[in-house]
């Protein structure tokens, strides 16, 4: 457990409400580093943990759906005790997040949906996934992932200037499991459409946005944020899809915010 839950303040996260921070595919953990490092300032209980098949953790040992993502996460967190949590989930954390709803809602504080949708993948989308796993499957690495991924993470500004976040991001995408990584292509695929969930959540909810998200840009943001009875809509300027990565001030102010209502 200590490997998969690095930078997790487990002494004050037993036994009492925390933020679980749900990661991107492919990433791992530690892309929520300058979140968890500013809530923790703030004393806040922080969980950052991998999926199987990401960062520390070995993959699935069968084909899992991304409910068994949502199962995976809710074991976890059975394991360190916490009753209800505040989710933040970026892209692929986000339909981990309302698998989880479906499942528990009554574990949830809050919810914060990042650069994410809750809609299913139309067909043209699980056709490209469909050929990232096989070309990952040909290469025997995460090669294709990267290729595919890497410049709709980051506006072609912070490409430019701060080379060094997008260094990060790909050290980290480069240390997912091939094998992982394909299991959660399938997972991602074969997800349901989540959008019914939305009118049922009776608690504030945050939807971050990076204005210059390609992969699920403001539109799609705006929309999911209208279905939710109590939805705050923010949109981080000079940001892609990685907005927490590339804006982290800014995605930190509108974090600290929303939990200072809901914690």
């Amino acid at each position: 457990m200590a490997t998969r839950l690095e930078w997790t303040a487990l002494d004050v996260a037993l036994h009492r409400p925390a933020v679980v921070f749900l990661h991107a595919f492919p990433m791992d953990r530690r892309m929520w580093r300058p979140q968890v490092g500013a809530l923790a300032d703030l004393g806040i209980p922080c969980i950052a943990l991998d999926y199987p098949g990401f960062g520390a953790a070995p993959p699935w040992p069968f084909l899992p759906t991304i409910d068994d993502y949502a199962r995976y996460v809710l074991d976890t967190l059975e394991r360190l005790g916490v009753p209800q949590a505040v989710y933040v989930g970026l892209s692929m954390g986000g339909y981990v997040a309302l698998a989880l709803y479906r499942q528990a809602p009554d574990r949830f504080r809050g919810l914060v949906l990042a650069d994410t949708r809750a809609t299913a993948d139309t067909e043209g989308a699980r056709e490209r996934r469909f050929q990232l796993i096989e070309a990952t499957r040909r290469a025997r690495s995460v090669d294709p992932l990267v290729e595919a991924h890497i410049d709709k993470l980051f506006t072609p500004r912070t490409r430019a200037e701060r080379p060094g976040v997008v260094q990060e991001a790909e050290r980290l995408m480069r240390m997912a499991s091939p094998v992982g990584a394909i299991q959660a292509l399938w997972a991602m695929a074969d997800r349901p459409d989540s959008t019914g969930l939305l009118p049922r959540m009776n608690f504030p909810v945050l939807v971050v946005v990076g204005a210059e998200d390609p992969v699920t840009p403001p539109a799609e943001a705006q929309a999911m944020a209208e279905c939710i009875p109590q939805a705050d809509l923010v949109v981080l300027p000079e940001a892609a899809h990685l907005a927490n990565m590339e804006q982290p001030e800014a995605f930190n102010e509108a974090l600290r915010k929303y939990l200072a209502r809901v914690l």
